[in-house]
C-alpha cells in the first residue's frame, strides 16, 4: 500500500485499497460560519449550496474536540470540525493527496498541544508583507498555529508607532550590516537596511494569518536589545553617548533606563502594538539585559534603594511586572523569555524557555505555563549539519541541528514529569534571522526542519524512518512551489 505523505501524520488513519478520482474544480460545500476557508485553500474549488452535490463536505459538529477533525472518504470526503481550526485541518490534510488518484482513507485526528509556534525575527533581517504571508501559507500547510514575530531589537525597530515618529525615520534603518563572525573579525556590506509596518501592514498580516488558522504572537522586547529605541530617543537610555542603530550582531551593552519615562514608553508601544492584535497573546522579551549601565548609573541606584532592591538585575522585574498588569488588564496572555525566571516575575506570566530543557522544568516547578524552545533542538538558525558546505549560520560546527534532531525533541517532550507535564502549552521554533537575509534562505532554514518540528508538536512522532518516508514525498509538493528546502 502506498505510504501516503502527511505531514504531520494523523493520529489514527485507516486506509482501503481502492481509490477515487475527481478532476476539475472540486465541488465543495462549506458551512456559511467557514466560508473564510475560501480565501486559504491550495487547490481550485466550486463553491456549491448542497452537501449532497459536493465533493468535499464540511459539517460542525460540537462533539469533537477543539481544533481536531474526521475525514471519511469514500465516493466523496465528508468532514466534521467543531471549530475553523479544525475544519482547516482536515482540509489541509486532504491538499497533501492526490485528487486524482484519492484514496479511500478515514481520518481521526487531533493535536496533542495547542501551542505550535514558530518564530520569526523580522528585526535583524526586514522581511516584507508578502514574505511574511509567505512564510504565513508555508507553516500553515504543516498545521503550525502560531506565528511569533519579533519587531525589535538592537538591529532595527520594526513598527511604526503614531507618538513616537523617530522610532521608525531613525530607529528601523541601520548604516550596514555584518558579514561573518565577530571572533573572525566582522566585514561590512555598507548597505544601508531596514524596513518597518503601518498598522495597516500588520492588520493585513493578522488577517491572513487568521484565515490560515495562525495566530500572531508580537513581541516587543524590552528592556534590552534596545540599541535601535535609544538610537532614536537617547533620553530613554543611560548615558549621555550618542549611538546609532547597531551595525554588529550580539548583545548590546545599551538598554533602557529605569526612569519613570522610560517605564512609560514602554508601556505606551507594547500596549499600541498590542490593540493591533485584540486578545492575542503578547511576547514582551525580557532576555539577555545587561546591567553594567544600570550599575554604573547613579539614577539607577537611586531607583534600587527606593525599591528595596539588593541586586541590580531587580530592576528588570520593573518592566516585566508593569508591562504584564497592563496586558493582562486587556484581556492578552503574556510571554516573556525564561530570563524573568531569574526574578520575581507574576504567576500568570508564560514562560518560553529557550535556554535548555531545565529552564522549562524550573518554570514549571514554580507553577509557570510553559512554552518549549531549547535552543540545541529548536534553533533553526543554527546550521543544518556540522558539514563544510553549509552556508554560514549562527553556530560552527560541530554544533548543528539536523532535522532528525528536531525530529528526537518528541522524546524530550515525553520525558517531562506527568506532574508538570500539563503545564506545558506546546513548543516552539526560532528563526533567528542574523544570517538569514533573505526569503529564500528563509526556506532553506525552516524546511525540512519545521516538517519535523510540526510532526512532533502535533504529537504524532513516530520511528524517525517512517517519517523519513512521507518525509521524501512530502518534499515533492515543495519542490513544485518552489520552496528552496535544504535537501535530505
Amino acid at each position: 500500500m502506498k505510504v501516503l505523505p502527511l505531514l504531520p501524520a494523523p493520529k489514527k488513519l485507516a486506509q482501503g485499497k481502492d481509490l477515487i478520482s475527481w478532476s476539475g474544480a472540486i465541488k465543495i460545500f462549506i458551512p456559511l460560519e467557514w466560508r473564510q476557508l475560501l480565501t486559504a485553500l491550495d487547490f481550485e474549488v466550486e463553491l456549491v449550496e448542497s452537501e449532497i452535490a459536493a465533493d468535499i463536505a464540511l459539517f460542525v459538529d460540537l462533539n469533537i474536540v477543539q481544533d481536531g477533525y474526521q475525514i471519511a472518504i469514500d465516493k466523496r470526503a465528508e468532514v466534521r470540525a467543531s471549530s475553523y481550526s479544525g475544519a482547516f485541518y482536515a482540509l489541509t490534510t486532504l491538499s497533501q493527496l492526490n485528487f486524482n488518484q484519492m484514496p479511500r482513507i478515514s481520518v481521526e485526528d487531533s493535536p496533542t498541544y495547542s501551542w505550535r509556534g514558530v518564530h520569526l525575527d523580522v528585526s535583524r533581517h526586514f522581511f516584507t508583507v508578502a514574505e511574511v504571508k509567505r512564510f504565513i501559507k508555508l507553516i500553515a500547510e504543516h498545521k503550525l498555529n502560531r506565528l511569533h514575530l519579533h519587531l525589535n531589537d538592537d538591529q532595527g525597530w520594526r513598527v511604526e508607532v503614531p507618538n513616537w515618529p523617530l522610532l521608525t525615520s531613525i530607529g528601523a534603518w541601520r548604516s550596514s550590516t555584518p558579514i561573518g563572525h565577530a571572533d573572525d573579525g566582522y566585514t561590512s556590506d555598507g548597505v544601508r537596511h531596514g524596513g518597518f509596518y503601518t498598522a495597516r501592514d500588520l492588520g493585513e498580516i493578522r488577517d491572513y494569518a487568521t484565515a490560515h488558522a495562525v495566530v500572531i504572537v508580537p513581541e516587543i522586547d524590552l528592556p534590552g536589545h534596545a540599541q535601535a529605541v535609544i538610537a532614536a530617543y537617547p533620553q530613554l537610555g543611560n548615558t549621555d553617548e550618542k549611538i546609532e542603530v547597531w551595525t554588529d550582531w550580539g548583545i548590546s551593552e545599551h538598554v533602557l533606563n529605569v526612569s519613570d519615562a522610560a517605564l512609560e514608553f514602554a508601556e505606551e508601544v507594547v500596549l499600541y502594538v498590542a490593540q493591533l492584535f485584540p486578545q492575542h497573546p503578547f511576547h514582551i522579551g525580557g532576555d539577555e539585559c545587561p546591567v553594567i549601565e544600570w550599575q554604573q548609573s547613579e539614577a539607577a541606584q537611586d531607583v534600587m534603594r527606593a525599591h528595596g532592591f539588593t541586586n541590580v538585575h531587580s530592576l528588570q522585574s520593573l518592566y516585566t511586572g508593569r508591562l504584564t498588569r497592563a496586558l493582562q488588564e486587556r484581556g492578552h496572555q503574556v510571554l516573556a523569555w525564561d530570563e524573568v525566571l531569574d526574578n520575581d516575575l507574576p504567576d500568570e506570566l508564560t514562560v518560553m524557555a529557550w535556554r535548555g530543557a531545565e529552564k522549562g522544568i524550573e518554570a514549571l516547578s514554580r507553577g509557570h505555563d510553559v512554552v518549549m524552545a531549547p535552543m540545541e533542538y529548536l534553533y533553526l538558525d543554527w546550521a543544518n549539519s556540522s558539514g563544510a558546505a553549509e552556508p554560514i549560520a549562527q553556530t560552527r560546527p560541530p554544533d548543528a541541528t539536523s532535522w532528525e534532531r528536531v525530529y528526537s525533541f518528541s522524546e524530550l517532550l515525553e520525558s517531562i514529569p506527568p506532574e508538570l507535564a500539563h503545564r506545558v502549552l506546546g513548543a516552539q521554533a526560532q528563526l533567528w534571522s542574523e544570517y538569514i537575509p533573505s526569503e529564500s534562505h528563509l526556506d532553506y532554514m525552516a524546511f525540512p526542519r519545521l516538517c519535523a518540528f510540526s510532526e512532533v508538536v502535533w504529537g504524532s512522532a513516530q520511528e524517525v524512518e517512517l517519517f523519513q518516508l512521507r518525509l521524501e514525498g512530502h518534499l515533492q509538493g515543495h519542490k513544485a512551489r518552489n520552496v528552496n528546502y535544504r535537501e535530505i
